[in-house]
């Protein structure tokens, strides 16, 4: 009977044990949360609170088999007026799945992003409470775009690329006009101009080069290498510089001389001597020669200074009176043409000396005028005494 009453006994206390491993292992089941897809934790957008947004760029992490490779990266820039301080993200359902994920820091933390400062966000799954995936998080300010002048700002032969020159040389003078720009620098008297290397400068996208005098468009785009280019006369040479857009250009022409282009085969001569009373014109005393690259023709009309004897009060003539052949046309670079002299009838005898002052400019060109250096003659005349006169 006792054995029979533990028999029974035993056996119940093994059908309760069996009875509560069976429920325990069932609810471990139920409570395992099925695998997470991390693929549908990627973002689709990234709106910021309060803050207007230029562009984003959004780069997805790397998955391999469901697992992340390499973090992602979202690039967001903002307008220029933007305060990178204290910006908050402003995440929701729209762009991810809140019931499934959650995003670190979240919506409510406040964020500087000031000197380009990158922030990690780290997407969790909420059934496992793990780490699956993360943006690195940048915000930057739109660059402001500078509107362009256009302009050539430094054109320069510097003597590192042009061995010849004794110095750098740099834009003596600017022009800026509706239409054409110009810019003149000067050599010394001798360089060769048809071999020289300028560096340029400009404000503006593009640069374009012409070497014909009417060319239908820009030109030929810049070489960016340094480049020897041939400036000698009748050679033209013009810059165009164009904006950003392609729309709008704007031509400067470069023009390249030197400072002194006369040369005087003489600059001190003496008359034969003049006879009281009569007014002589002594044709071809010396001659003038065009040493510069440009045709030139006269500035303005020709002075006198160191005047001797000083006239009180001063003539309305001067005793000594000197001017330029000029063939039409102006002179062109290394043609002469003939310096001529007169000497007024209606002074007594005696030595006068004068020194006469030729200005010049380069043909059609007003903008070179007082830019290029006076060349000076200086004269001497004896009037003798004509008895009979």
């Amino acid at each position: 009977m006792i054995s029979n009453i533990r028999s029974l006994f035993l056996s119940i206390t093994f059908f309760s044990l069996f009875l509560l491993v069976s429920c325990h292992s069932s609810d471990d089941t139920d409570i395992t949360p099925p695998e997470v897809n991390i693929e549908e934790a990627k973002l689709s957008d990234f709106p910021l609170f309060g803050v207007d947004v230029t562009e984003i760029n959004i780069t997805d992490p790397e998955i391999i088999n469901n697992k992340e490779t390499k973090f992602g990266e979202i690039k967001i820039i903002v307008p220029a007026r933007t305060s990178l301080d204290e910006i908050a993200a402003s995440i929701t359902s729209q762009e991810l799945d809140l019931s499934k994920f959650s995003i670190a820091p979240g919506n409510d933390e406040l964020l500087s992003f000031e000197n380009e400062k990158v922030h990690v966000f780290t997407i969790s799954a909420i059934a496992t409470n793990t780490d699956i995936l993360h943006y690195e998080v940048s915000i930057v300010k739109e660059e402001v775009l500078v509107p362009e002048t256009l302009r050539i700002t430094s054109f320069t032969f510097e003597k590192s690329k042009n061995p010849n020159l004794p110095d750098d040389v740099t834009i003596s003078k600017t022009v800026e006009a509706s239409g054409l720009d110009k810019i003149y620098l000067f050599v010394p008297s001798g360089t060769d101009f048809t071999d020289l290397i300028p560096t340029v400068a400009f404000d503006g996208t593009k640069l374009y080069y012409s070497q014909e005098s009417s060319s239908p468009g820009p030109g030929i785009e810049y070489p960016a290498e340094d480049t020897s280019f041939d400036f000698k006369y009748p050679k033209v040479f013009n810059l165009t510089v164009e904006d950003r857009n392609g729309d709008k250009r704007k031509t400067t022409a470069v023009i390249v001389d030197v400072i002194n282009p006369v040369k005087l085969e003489a600059i001190s001569v003496t008359t034969p001597d003049v006879t009281q009373g009569t007014s002589p014109y002594f044709t071809g005393i010396t001659k003038w020669t065009n040493q510069g690259n440009h045709i030139i023709n006269f500035q303005k009309a020709t002075t006198y200074e160191d005047v001797s004897p000083v006239i009180t009060p001063a003539p309305s003539e001067w005793p000594i009176t000197v001017d330029r052949s000029l063939p039409g046309g102006g002179l062109k670079p290394g043609e002469s043409a003939n310096v001529n002299v007169q000497v007024s009838q209606y002074y007594p005898e005696g030595i006068y000396k004068s020194t006469a002052v030729f200005y010049t400019r380069i043909f059609q060109d007003n903008d070179s005028d007082d830019l290029l250096e006076p060349a000076k003659l200086q004269i001497t005349a004896n009037i003798v005494s004509d008895d009979d006169w």
